[in-house]
This record gives structure tokens, C-alpha cells and sequence, in this order.
């Protein structure tokens, strides 16, 4: 039975980043990866099962960190008293939103391999489970602080489907703008302004 090499693994996903940034998910070859890497096909089928499995390598932990951290956060609010999630719910913690800006910059990469490589649904696939988190929370929201939003036609389950994706979709955008950092704060502060402005109007708050 061959030996794993020390280090191969890594090297490989190396050589797949800058392979899939380069050409996409659909036009990236594991033959040019694998020959980066001073390996073969085989190591990566061993290793990674296929180049989805590949992909997958790179991105999938980042996404389920960032995915684990907004469903906590959520539920952390959905625990506070009703009264308190009333009066709140604009003010709550308003570093998260640095936070998340801080976390994506912390994995630039990987989020520009996601936004670069739509031709695979993993981004896709973040911005639903975002998507889904956010209109669970705010439905549960709705009926723990007995607001009439949704019985009295302001809001529909379509409307906050479309806005959360609004949303989480516009977040992105310091992502494929390829924005610095600062530029990105602003954005964010100036794009939660313009939602909260809305939002408050919908919820009657």
C-alpha cells in the first residue's frame, strides 16, 4: 500500500486555489494540479474523491465556521425575554456586522474562490443556508413579540425570502468589487442603514 507524502495534501489544495481562481470550477483541470504539485491524478482522487471533493476542501469549513457563528448569534437573540427583542432589535450587539466583515477578510480567499467560481453551487448554496437562517429568525421574531407584520399583509414569506436574499447578496458585493477593508465597513454601515430603515417601516417598530 503507498505512503501518503507529508505535506501533499496541502500542497495540492494549494495549487487548486490558484488553479480554480484562475480558470473556474467548470474549465480547471486536475491534471495541471496535480503536475503543480509534483503529484499525480491518482493522489487527488485518493485524497479528495474528485475535484468537487476538491473544491469542497477549500471551501466547506470556512462556510460552515461562518454558518455555525450566525446561527448562534441568532439563537442568542431569540433567547432574550420578548420585551427585550422589541426594544432591541436594531441595537442588538451592532458589532456583529463588524464581526462578519472581520471574518470575511480573515478568509479573503476563500470567499473570492467562492464568488469567483460560480459555476459550482457552493456559493449559491451559502447565500440559501444565510438566507434561511435569517427568515427562520425573523419569522420566530415575529410571533414571540406578537407583531401583526405577516397577518397584516406588510410582509409576505415570498417579501422576506427577497429581502434577506437582497441582503445577504448585497453583503457580498465587498467581496466580488474585491473592496479594501475600510471601504468594506462603510459599505456594510451604509447598506444595514438602508435595510434597518425599511425593516422598521415593515415591522411597525
Amino acid at each position: 500500500m503507498a505512503r501518503r507524502v507529508e505535506g501533499r495534501s496541502d500542497k495540492l489544495l494549494e495549487c487548486a486555489m490558484a488553479e480554480f481562481m484562475e480558470m473556474g470550477y467548470q474549465e480547471a483541470s486536475l491534471r495541471v494540479i496535480a503536475a503543480k504539485a509534483e503529484t499525480t491524478t491518482g493522489s487527488i482522487y485518493t485524497r479528495f474523491r474528485d475535484k468537487e471533493g476538491l473544491f469542497h476542501a477549500l471551501v466547506d469549513s470556512t462556510v460552515d465556521e461562518l454558518i455555525l457563528w450566525m446561527r448562534e448569534g441568532n439563537e442568542a437573540f431569540a433567547d432574550r425575554p420578548a420585551g427585550e427583542q422589541r426594544e432591541t432589535v436594531f441595537t442588538y450587539r451592532p458589532e456583529i456586522w463588524e464581526q462578519l466583515v472581520d471574518f470575511i477578510y480573515a478568509h479573503w480567499e476563500v470567499f473570492r474562490l467562492l464568488a469567483r467560481c460560480t459555476d459550482i453551487d457552493c456559493y449559491e448554496d451559502m447565500l440559501n443556508r444565510m438566507i434561511d437562517i435569517e427568515g427562520a429568525y425573523t419569522l420566530r421574531f415575529l410571533e414571540a413579540t406578537g407583531n401583526d407584520t405577516l397577518e397584516s399583509g406588510r410582509l409576505t414569506p415570498m417579501m422576506l425570502h427577497m429581502l434577506s436574499n437582497a441582503y445577504y447578496s448585497g453583503l457580498f458585493e465587498i467581496v466580488r468589487h474585491d473592496m479594501t477593508k475600510d471601504d468594506a465597513m462603510t459599505y456594510v454601515s451604509q447598506l444595514r442603514r438602508f435595510f434597518t430603515r425599511g425593516w422598521a417601516d415593515l415591522l411597525g417598530i
